[in-house]
């Protein structure tokens, strides 16, 4: 035990012993004196509920009436009679009337940042766009997905760019942009001013002649990632290596103090569904302005990030020498638990006819999907110069985990996992709790190569419930739908550790409560069961979203179960989730109707109904 938790027993200990001899006493002018560490009341006391205290590893955990907060603190749980002891003249009390209390819930998987610049674009695009023409930089938008009207609007746009600025584009993905367009095409309309389209999350991009020669100036011809064609010569256009580079250092970043305010407003939607830790990976800038709210006092709720500078960084070990080690380094509220790293695979055709089939998997397509990109599938890693896999392998060498990596294909899982394996050979990771995250195609390989280098997994219900199972079973037969798609029970059974998270900002979807009605059911949006043998109880679903969650986050022992000693998050329910009263399907139906962080009331309030 450390020192503070050793003081805080001795001290609680006290407490309890004066309590239960004493009584009454306690209110004496001798006893008020006192020092405040010896005995002191309860800030908030929560009595008469269903307590849910996920204090066990497996199911059942305790389920009792009460629990007392001090210091920002669990003080004590247990039933009413002893817990309303701890109460004092100035402490808030609360008849919780048989509502359920839970740790607060904690998203392993989910992206706030891009989340809050798409939902409250009218606040922050002006500002960013004004910061860009700073910067000598002009943006404009097009629809890639007509290559000759786009590039006949570019044509005009670039006729108003003045002499050293650069025009800047963005695609959600379309194949035209990454499949038809070449720098030759936009040399032909805009031959005298840098140019770069951004694809996707900076996986692919296309740029001119003139930004070609920017490029190269600064990281050399042999930059990983600029593609090239059978003469050697490049194409304009960029993979993901040298996408991320252009992305992330060629071109002028989002303000943070314009990202700020947004990220705020978006983190407090999180707060009103029960989230009172969410784990994303972010950016430097990102991290900049989510650090600059934690110093203000103003981050709704906790945050633990992944790094993104080895998301297909060439330089890695070079930044990482620099950097030091600084996992788990922050404060209570903003910390960093690992590096995240370029993703093997994207996702299969789902969302309409722009998005790809560039999964990575072992099995051959037996249905081509209309508008599949990829027909054979993509493996980002297998393309020539791309760092991930040594990224890993230095992140290790450097005492880094990685968490936060999106895998898709079984393909992309065991290429992952093979390079965490060769990793542990030179410093094991075996308790580092490597991470991987959707587990939208996890083969029984997969599964036990996941419990064999003690990988955890981040499982987003919300792909499967939206299609992702059913796309799979047309492209690779209903079986593999069936039995590989978010396979929660078998990766239980073997011994691996799996988690919650949500992964979109849609509703009802991102709510913790809908992710337990999909594990609980294994039901997809189109009314339909897939992979009924891998389905999950409630409790078992709820510790996935507490307990097992804090070890994702490197916050087990403050963070997950109510427990004495622990950080004081926690979410009251107007339903029981454990009660048979409510129906499977009716567990999405449950409200939120306080959140507590650190023993203060951050959504609702303690005027229950």
């Amino acid at each position: 035990m450390t020192e503070r938790g050793t003081i805080f027993a001795t001290v609680s200990t006290l407490c309890f012993v004066s309590l239960l001899l004493f009584g009454p006493i306690i209110l004496t002018g001798q006893a008020q004196q006192l020092p405040p560490e010896v005995i002191k009341w309860a800030d908030m006391v929560l009595y008469n509920g269903s307590v849910l205290t996920m204090d066990h590893d497996k199911p059942p955990f305790t389920v009792t009436k009460a629990v007392a907060v001090r210091d920002g603190r669990i003080l004590a749980v247990g039933e009413n009679d002893y817990i309303l002891r701890l109460a004092g003249p100035n402490t808030q009390k609360l008849d919780l009337k048989g509502k359920a209390v839970l740790p607060g819930f904690i998203d392993t998987h989910t992206h706030p940042n891009r989340y809050a610049l798409t939902h409250y674009r009218e606040e922050v695009i002006p500002a960013y766009l004004n910061s860009l023409r700073e910067n000598r930089v002009r943006f404009i938008s097009l629809k890639w997905d007509d290559k000759g009207a786009a590039l006949a609007e570019l044509k005009k746009f670039s006729e108003g760019i003045s002499p050293g600025e650069w025009i800047y584009s963005t695609s959600s993905g379309n194949p035209v942009a990454v499949n038809e367009i070449s720098r030759y095409d936009v040399d032909k309309v805009a031959p005298n001013s840098p140019f770069y389209l951004k694809i996707g999350n900076a996986q692919f991009g296309v740029i001119n002649t003139k930004m070609l020669d920017l490029l190269k100036q600064t990281y050399g011809e042999n930059l990983a990632g600029i593609v090239k064609d059978e003469q050697g010569v490049p194409t304009g256009r960029l993979l993901p290596t040298a996408g991320t580079v252009m992305d992330q250092e060629m071109m002028p970043q989002m303000p943070p103090e314009v990202m700020a305010s947004a990220f705020k407003k978006e983190l407090d939607e999180w707060v009103a569904l029960g989230v009172t830790t969410l784990s994303t990976r972010l950016r430097g800038v990102e991290v900049t302005a989510y650090g600059n709210l934690d110093r203000k006092g103003q981050l709704p709720l906790r945050m633990a990030y992944t790094h993104e500078i080895g998301r297909w960084n060439p330089f890695f070990e070079r930044d990482i020498k620099r950097l030091g080690l600084l996992e788990g380094h922050g404060t209570d509220r903003f910390w960093l638990v690992g590096i995240t790293v370029g993703i093997p695979d994207g996702v299969p055709n789902i969302g309409g006819p722009t998005a790809g089939g560039d999964l990575c998997s072992t099995l051959e397509k037996q249905q081509v999907l209309p508008g599949d990109t990829f027909p054979k599938g993509m493996c980002y890693w297998d393309q020539s110069g791309d760092p991930s896999r040594q990224t890993i392998i230095t992140a290790n060498k450097y005492g880094y985990r990685i968490a936060g990596v999106h895998t898709f294909g079984d393909k992309g899982d065991q290429m992952m996992l093979d390079a965490i394996d060769q990793a542990s050979r030179d410093n094991p990771v075996q308790g580092r709790r490597f991470a991987l995250d959707h587990g939208m195609m996890i083969s029984p390989e997969v599964i036990a190569k996941s419990a064999k280098v003690g990988a955890i997994w981040s499982l987003q219900p919300q792909m499967f419930y939206g299609g992702t199972a059913a796309t799979v079973g047309r492209m690779y037969g209903e079986e593999i739908g069936h039995r590989w798609v978010l396979p929660v029970k078998s990766l239980i059974d073997a011994g691996v550790r799996v988690t919650y998270g949500a992964d979109t900002h849609n509703d009802p979807q991102r709510s913790p409560l809908f992710g337990l009605e999909v594990f609980v059911t294994r039901k997809t949006e189109d009314g339909r069961i897939w992979g009924s043998r891998e389905k999950i109880d409630r409790s078992t679903g709820l510790l996935m979203m507490t307990r097992w969650a804090a070890e994702y986050v490197l916050r087990e022992k403050e963070l997950g179960s109510i427990e004495a000693g622990k950080l004081a998050d926690l979410v009251i329910l107007d339903k029981d989730p454990l009660s048979s009263a409510v129906q499977d399907e009716a567990l999405s139906d449950i409200k939120v109707l306080t959140a507590i962080i650190g023993g203060k009331v951050v959504y609702g309030s303690l005027n229950l109904p």
